[in-house]
């Protein structure tokens, strides 16, 4: 399978999340990866405090990505994040066929 799209949530609290937070996080994020065409969702800590974090989710598809921003598990995911952070930057990707092609030269 190809990657074609490609989602991620940067996410930053004041400070280190409460533990109930990051477990739900990750348990929405363990929910998240098995919706259709999900290839991974992955959360990524900046620090050690977790008070910085990327949420990314990669695809197959554009539509089973665009798909799951409307699903409940997504809802649940942005729902805990706003209620606990201070901040949420979205951020997508979307490969056409173009670009699929390219290869990077040396």
């Amino acid at each position: 399978m190809a990657l074609i799209s490609a989602s991620a949530l940067e996410v930053r609290f004041d400070n280190r999340p409460d533990d109930d937070v990051l477990l739900a996080i990750d348990d929405l994020v363990n929910v998240l990866r098995t919706e259709p065409g999900c290839m991974s969702y992955s959360i990524i800590a900046l620090n050690k405090y977790f008070s910085s974090m990327i949420i990314s989710g990669f695809w197959t598809n554009e539509k089973d990505m665009i798909d799951h921003y409307s699903s409940s598990s997504f809802a649940a995911l942005t729902e805990c994040l706003v209620s606990n952070c201070r901040s949420i930057f979205f951020r997508s990707l979307f490969m056409d066929n173009e670009m699929r092609g390219q290869h990077a030269e040396p």
